[in-house]
């Protein structure tokens, strides 16, 4: 499988009144294309930490004096890292972080998107969630809109009825109607037409009028040139009047493709949704609406940072579903962050499990929850409430202190199985079979 990501040695502290935090400790971590990658950990165990260093979305004290983060053969973070830096220096590490900040403005949201943990503080409270959907696509992809418009003007109520004509040949109608579509040069009505006649709340009488209804949209003709010129150059206008003017006749396209995506995430009645602001909502329809600002521009990498914790376990099995069903529909690789082993069995294909910082082991998810080889890992497990048995093992001992963390292997003073050498000498990660990753020199021999 091809990688989309990976992670490499990355070294990450926080640096406060209170002292230096070690948050993150040599982590590495690959990320292959299509698969969903479960993260787990206690709190503090650096899950969090980690995507937000991702999504380049750090403070103004985070640290970073080793590692890297690839994607699409770069180092994302490479401006962070001073070789040989062994002093914190607070302004230059703001200017590295400024920097960093401005060059993945064209990555963060299009190709990189992050779900964040509580989509009551992650939304805007003063906009409706179509707006703050519909402004993903504005300021990311706007040649998007843009083509979504002049498809619809450019469309004849003849080019609707060939396109009818194929979609009711049930056999292969995508291929086909991607084929007529290009060759009529109407890119952009697609995912329009397919949105209608997939839909099961409509009678087909209904799907038909509806895409008949999408051929001639009438456009100000002041507007066209400028929507062309967004088409073929994905850049927005800068002129003041006519960037406001163009601006709203975007966020308006982008308020039905806001209704469009939330329908494919089973939100009810998204027409009135879109309207409407996060108050408004319930726990499971605003998390809906954070994964759809994060899924709007079908970025190749969706970082979800514990989705389901504040939700309620039916609502949690909702949106478990939901990540099971778009990944299929999306191309895209998923980061699920997770405390919860039972969760990430559910969604993942591949599990890291975390401490103190760092990856002590990966796997597959069968590995991971039926053979786990690390001693943290198995703590963790047995710490999972069950219906069969009444006792629960939490695990003994706290989380070391990030400001001070002990030497040698991070998990030894909690761990029945610490011998001598793990006291003093940090364990690698040993390849087993399968891809099944531990460190731990339990299994040194085993390498």
């Amino acid at each position: 499988m091809d990688k989309v990501l990976e992670v490499k040695d990355l070294e990450l502290k926080f640096v406060t009144r209170r002292g230096v935090f070690h948050a993150l400790n040599g982590v590495n971590l690959e990320l292959y294309k299509g698969e969903v990658l479960g993260v787990a950990g206690e709190s503090g165990s650096g899950k969090s930490t980690l995507m937000l260093a991702i999504g380049g979305l750090l403070p103004s004290n985070a640290w970073v004096t080793r590692g890297e983060i690839v994607y699409m053969s770069k180092n994302i973070i490479q401006e962070l890292v001073k070789e040989g830096d062994t002093k914190y220096v607070k302004k230059r590490n703001e200017k590295a972080l400024k920097k960093l900040n401005e060059k993945l403005q064209s990555i963060r949201g299009s190709k990189i998107s992050t779900v964040f943990q509580d989509p009551m503080t992650a939304l805007n409270p003063v906009l409706q969630v179509g707006y703050q959907i519909a402004e993903a696509v504005y300021y990311h992809n706007p040649s998007v809109l843009a083509r979504r418009i002049l498809a619809r003007y450019k469309a004849t109520k003849d080019d609707m009825r060939e396109i009818l004509s194929i979609l009711k040949n049930k056999e292969d109608y995508n291929e086909k109607l991607l084929k007529f579509i290009k060759g009529k040069n109407l890119e952009g009505l697609e995912e329009q037409v397919l949105f209608i006649w997939e839909r099961n709340d409509l009678h087909d009488i209904k799907k038909e009028k509806l895409i008949l209804s999408l051929a001639g949209e009438k456009v100000p003709r002041t507007a066209l040139p400028f929507l062309y010129k967004i088409a073929r150059s994905n850049k927005l206008e800068r002129t003041p009047i006519l960037s406001r003017f163009i601006k709203r006749i975007l966020i308006k396209e982008g308020y039905r493709k806001a209704v469009e995506i939330l329908s494919i995430l089973k939100v009810p009645n998204p027409e009135k949704v879109v309207y409407m602001y996060p108050h408004e909502l319930s726990g499971g329809m605003r998390q809906r609406v954070a994964i759809a600002i994060g899924l709007i521009n079908n970025p190749e990498i969706v970082l979800l940072d514990e989705p389901t914790t504040a939700l309620d376990v039916t609502v949690q099995a909702q949106v478990l579903d939901l990540v099971r069903s778009i990944r299929n529909k999306y191309s895209s690789s998923f980061i699920f962050v997770s405390h919860d082993l039972s969760v990430l069995y559910e969604v993942s294909d591949r599990i890291a499990i975390m401490y103190a910082g760092k990856v002590v082991e990966v796997g597959s998810k069968d590995e991971i929850v039926s053979k786990p080889l690390h001693p943290y890992t198995q703590s963790l497990l047995r710490a999972v409430p069950s219906i069969e048995s009444e006792k629960i093992s939490p695990i003994p001992g706290e989380v070391p202190d990030l400001r001070n963390l002990p030497k040698g292997c991070m998990f030894h003073p909690r761990c029945p199985y610490a011998m001598d050498i793990c006291k003093n000498q940090e364990p690698p990660m040993y390849n087993l079979e399968n891809g099944h990753k531990v460190a731990c020199f339990l299994y040194g021999e085993k390498k």
